[in-house]
C-alpha cells in the first residue's frame, strides 16, 4: 500500500516543498527548474502562442511577466503550485485576448496596435515615420534589408503591428530588346521580366 507520508517526504527532498521552508539545495533548484520548464511549456502549447518570430506587444508582455513569475518559482521565492496556477492564468488570459483580437478588428487594434503606411509610391510619409520614431536612416536600412537600394523603388512600406517594416517594391515595366537577325529584313522582340 502507498504511504502518502513517504511520498510527501520524497517530493520534499526532490523539490524542497511547494514553498520551501529552508534554502534550496542544488538538486532541488535543478528539479524545480525542470518542473517549471515542463509545466510552462505545456501551458504555452495549450495556449497556442505564436512563434518567436511574430511577436506582438501582447506576446512580449506575456513573455516578460511569465519569465519573472517562473523565475520566482524556480528559485523558491514562490510556491510551485502558485507559479503553475499563475502561469496558466496568464496564458489563458493571453489566449482569450488574442482570440478576441482575431474576431474583432477594433479589439485587435486596441491590444496589438495597427499597421501604418510609411512609404507610398517612393515617397516617405514623414508624419507617420515620426509618429513611429522611424528616421530616414532607419527607413534606408529596412529598404536595403529587402534588397532595394533606393526609396524611389518602393511602392508601399508599412510599419506593422509587431514593429517590423514590410516593403513592397514597385513593379518595373519589362525591358524590351530588339535584335536584328538580318540587316533590315527581320526583327525579333524579346521581353525580359
Amino acid at each position: 500500500m502507498i504511504d502518502l507520508d513517504q511520498i510527501r517526504q520524497a517530493l520534499h527532498f526532490v523539490f524542497g516543498g511547494d514553498f520551501p521552508d529552508e534554502p534550496l539545495r542544488l538538486h532541488q533548484a535543478m528539479t524545480r527548474g525542470i518542473f517549471i520548464y515542463l509545466v510552462v511549456l505545456a501551458i504555452i502549447r495549450l495556449g497556442k502562442s505564436r512563434s518567436i518570430g511574430r511577436l506582438s506587444p501582447l506576446d512580449v508582455l506575456l513573455g516578460f511577466i511569465l519569465g519573472s513569475l517562473v523565475s520566482r518559482g524556480i528559485t523558491g521565492h514562490a510556491s510551485l503550485s502558485g507559479t503553475a496556477a499563475a502561469s496558466a492564468g496568464l496564458v489563458a488570459t493571453h489566449w482569450v485576448l488574442t482570440r478576441l483580437a482575431c474576431q474583432w478588428h477594433w479589439f485587435g487594434d486596441l491590444v496589438k496596435g495597427h499597421a501604418d503606411k510609411i512609404v507610398e509610391n517612393g515617397q516617405p510619409l514623414c508624419d507617420n515615420m515620426l509618429h513611429h520614431h522611424i528616421s530616414t536612416h532607419d527607413l534606408d536600412e529596412f529598404i536595403r534589408n529587402k534588397g532595394l537600394d533606393d526609396v524611389s523603388k518602393v511602392r508601399l512600406a508599412y510599419k506593422e503591428r509587431n514593429g517590423e517594416v514590410s516593403v513592397l517594391p514597385k513593379k518595373e515595366p519589362p525591358t524590351v530588346l530588339e535584335v536584328a537577325v538580318q540587316s533590315g529584313v527581320q526583327t525579333i522582340r524579346i521581353k525580359l521580366e
